[in-house]
């Protein structure tokens, strides 16, 4: 669950209530809300290739996963983004992946890494063929 804590007394009350459920319910992931614009930018890696990017933007909630209502568009990769994108991915072992990164005042910020991905927002937006990539990048590896 991602809740964010604006004031103290909402931080104590929730992580209170939680100590007294399941153990797996304590574990506590907390994060700093980063000042960014409202939307957030996953770029899609294939192996070593950074093969698309979009743009996802929020609107009722500070997440922006398309599937709870967010809005995709194209997100043109920069070497910029690419080297980050590729060294997160490398830091995580690699694979199908998606790097999420946030605009800062002090330049991007990775933020999340997942192992797995949606994309048909994806493939609709930007055009690019996800899943023959993923194909193509599981084919190399059987090769191997």
């Amino acid at each position: 669950m991602i809740v964010p804590f604006k004031e103290k007394e909402t931080a104590e009350a929730d992580l209170e209530e939680r100590l007294y459920m399941f153990p797996l319910y304590q574990i506590f992931y907390l994060q700093k809300i980063v000042k960014r614009p409202p939307r957030d930018i996953r770029v899609f890696v294939i192996g070593e290739e950074a093969v698309a990017g979009i743009y996802r933007y929020a609107f009722e909630d500070i997440r922006t996963n398309i599937a709870r209502g967010g809005k995709a568009e194209p997100c043109t990769i920069t070497d910029e983004l690419r080297e980050l994108s590729l060294k997160a991915a490398e830091a995580v072992g690699g694979g199908v992946l998606g790097v999420d990164l946030m605009e800062t005042e002090d330049g991007y910020v990775v933020h999340e890494i997942n192992h797995t991905i949606e994309f048909h927002a994806t493939v609709r937006t930007t055009g690019v063929n996800i899943p023959k990539y993923i194909v193509g990048y599981l084919l190399r590896k059987a090769k191997k």
